[in-house]
């Protein structure tokens, strides 16, 4: 799996071959998913290996109900 560093680096090539092509919807949810990471980096800067999309998403929003861990 990628680290955090080189998933950045891919979403920063992504987001500069979508600018080119003049894609700004595809830009803006890159741009979000650059923040996302990068704050999630912030948060965690033990980790080495880049989270999943949806890792990232509960890590921003751990009260949705599809994010919620539950102890038995």
């Amino acid at each position: 799996m990628a680290s955090i560093g080189e998933q950045l680096q891919s979403y920063r090539s992504a987001l500069a071959d979508a600018q080119a092509k003049g894609d700004q919807a595809i830009a803006r949810k890159i741009e979000q998913q650059i923040s996302e990471l990068e704050a999630f980096q912030q948060r965690h800067p033990e980790a080495t290996e880049a989270p999943s999309p949806f890792e990232v998403f509960c890590d921003l929003n751990p009260d949705i109900i599809n994010c919620r861990i539950h102890d038995d």
